[in-house]
């Protein structure tokens, strides 16, 4: 991967910053580092972060009725989400996931024991499988016990 000249500034100023035993602090005539590699800078990436934290209660509550209305079809829908999100993420840099088949396969074992051939390569591939691999078995094992009403 080829570094632009934006970025390969950005990134000999963050060596020199890095070097220096006190960095000096950044001018306002600098590139915001976050703006440079990722296209968001890092006062609107703060922005959305503290209003997506200020609905938080409001879609966990969401999400919680979902998942105790619904147990199996909520499990179903999030896993067939997590694996068209990891195959869109994944498709082109990785050679085992060439249908969504291969990306289900791989999400559906990451919500149980993790047995698979393939691994994600891409950071969102890594971060979609780590969400999975923390809520999965918990929807897996509520999809599977018995309704609260019985």
């Amino acid at each position: 991967m080829a570094l632009t000249r934006v970025q390969e500034q950005a990134l000999d100023q963050l060596v020199a910053q890095m070097r220096q035993e006190r960095p000096q602090p950044a001018s306002a005539l600098q590139p915001d580092m976050l703006q440079t590699w990722l296209g968001i800078s890092q006062t609107d990436l703060r922005e959305k972060i503290f209003t997506l934290l200020g609905q938080k209660d409001e879609y966990e509550k969401r999400f919680l009725d979902w998942v105790n209305a619904n147990p199996l079809e909520s499990n179903v829908e999030f896993l067939g989400l997590a694996a068209w999100a990891f195959y869109q993420a994944e498709k082109d840099a990785n050679p085992k996931i060439k249908t969504y088949v291969d990306a289900f396969y791989y999400i559906s074992t990451c919500a149980s024991v993790g047995f698979a051939d393939m691994f994600a390569v891409t950071q969102a591939g890594r971060t979609i499988a780590a969400i999975v691999m923390m809520l999965g078995p918990s929807l897996t094992a509520r999809a599977l016990n018995y309704p609260d009403s019985l």
